[in-house]
């Protein structure tokens, strides 16, 4: 079975149950299904073909669905691009995934050159088609079950084409459910970029028959709003969007109906999940997702008492920590945390590495470090690529600017290293203020020393307009 197949079937066990809520218009099972063969035969028809690769570069919405899915339909490889892409950065991500055509909606702020063709919905919307090259050559060659080739977000170095096979995604959509347990009942309020949350999550909402409402935008009103009117069940967002509810104001409450809140994309500081447990009586369970794997490590149980731990492994998968000589570690020491189970990524494209080669022992290394406690229950500690040594002192840079974050005035802070004569090196943070918020160099490294070890504080502040992140939110290091 594919993709196109399993919408197929999804189509058939609830053709009446609404699949994608999008402002005033719901779009129930049957008629997504409808949508996207109709877009499937457009696409057909201007040449679209088995292998061939595909950019779909759209907002959040019906059409970024209905896209994919077509192209997948058609046996195409789909590359899906962040609408917000400049075009240095688009350029630089189809020079090394050379797509025959993009398709895309109003939302872009940049496109290619190109033949251009107007693609219509049955809802009279309308898409563009922009042909780059009568070309097929295969995207993927030597991987005929090829879906989809993705670009890891590149915070601590250059962005990776990570390649996934229909098979591999819904191995890994079916593992995330042994956990999740949605179906049919649920309501998924959906916030976060499709563009990087295709593969796991919309995937597995649309095989369970589940509606996915999408959100008009990521703040705290539209997210309240939208959750009270629809009756949401789930909440599945980013750290950002955890902050920015419980900080809202006039103080709201979360509808009856949402009793399940999910953060994933980056690290959660465990008082922003106090302070959202605190304030609405939800807990925030923590979601440990990469794209090379899925989503393998859940706190689905302990979420309330330990919110700083992304939890455990789901049944199918099997997670190490590992130390330098790739060695397993135990009694709570931080090693590199590596993990294998279902659905994972076929390889890279550029440069083109098969998973065996990108493999360790059969584990996938994350590149974070991480530990587990006495009770099995895993935390990670930072990234190894980001880690900051001080005489001889670990220093974790999401930990400080997880305190950071946690003083009023601070909307988003970034914490690297500085060279130290005596010391090797110290640490130095990047720090973005609320639009209306005022702190001082002093007052801010008091109150770090209030919360963390002498050699954690920082040793410099720069206040800056805004602390660099990737396209998919996340802070950028390196």
């Amino acid at each position: 079975m594919n993709l196109f197949d399993s919408l197929a079937d999804s189509a058939r066990g609830w053709p009446e149950r609404p699949a994608i809520v999008e402002g005033d218009r719901t779009l129930n099972y049957r008629d997504l299904w409808r949508e996207v063969e109709a877009l499937r035969v457009q696409l057909r028809h201007l040449g679209v073909r088995e292998t061939q690769g595909i950019a779909v570069m759209a907002g959040n919405g019906r059409a970024f669905v209905i896209a994919v899915l077509a192209a997948v339909g058609c046996g195409a490889v789909v590359l899906p691009l962040h609408p917000q892409q400049k075009a240095a950065e688009l350029n630089e991500t189809l020079a090394r995934a050379p797509v025959g055509a993009v398709i895309s909606d109003g939302r872009c702020s940049s496109l290619p050159n190109g033949d251009r063709r107007v693609l219509t919905l049955l809802d009279d919307a309308r898409l563009t088609l922009t042909i780059l090259t009568s070309d097929a050559a295969p995207l993927v060659p030597g991987t005929s079950d090829a879906a989809f080739v993705r670009f890891t977000s590149g915070t601590t170095g250059a962005a990776k084409g990570v390649i996934l096979t229909h098979g591999g995604v819904l191995e890994r959509v079916r593992a995330a459910n042994e956990g999740l347990r949605l179906g049919p009942e649920d309501v998924v309020l959906w916030v976060l970029p499709m563009a990087y949350h295709f593969f796991v999550s919309i995937v597995l909402y649309l095989q369970a028959g589940a509606a996915i409402v999408i959100c008009p935008d990521h703040l705290a009103d539209s997210i309240l709003d939208a959750a009270t009117r629809h009756r949401a069940t789930f909440l599945y967002v980013a750290p950002m969007q955890i902050r920015m509810l419980t900080a809202a104001a006039p103080p709201r409450r979360l509808p009856p109906s949402l009793a399940r809140v999910m953060s994933v994309s980056s690290f959660l500081p465990p008082q922003n999940a106090r302070d959202f447990h605190a304030r609405f009586g939800v807990p925030v369970s923590q979601g440990y997702g990469i794209i090379e794997v899925g989503l393998p490590i859940m706190n689905l149980r302990e979420a309330a008492d330990r919110p700083e731990a992304i939890g455990r492994p789901l049944p199918s998968f099997e997670v190490a920590i590992l130390d330098d000589d790739l060695l397993p570690m135990t009694g709570g020491e931080t090693g590199q945390l590596a993990v294998r189970g279902p659905g994972m990524f076929a390889g890279y494209l550029s440069p083109r590495i098969p998973r065996e080669q990108a493999l360790r022992a059969g584990f996938f290394l994350t590149g974070d470090l991480a530990h587990r406690d006495a009770d099995g229950l895993i935390t990670i500690d930072g990234r190894s690529k980001s880690l900051i040594n001080i005489a001889g002192h670990k220093v974790f840079p999401e930990e400080v600017s997880a305190v950071i974050e946690q003083h009023p005035a601070v909307l988003r802070a970034r914490v690297s290293t500085r060279p130290h004569p005596q010391l090797g090196e110290v640490v130095h943070a990047e720090v973005q203020l609320h639009a209306a918020g005022s702190v001082g160099v002093e007052d801010l490294l008091a109150f770090c020393r209030r919360r963390l070890s002498g050699h954690k504080v920082p040793a410099s502040v720069d206040f800056v307009e805004e602390v660099k992140t990737t396209m998919s939110g996340k802070v950028r290091y390196g």
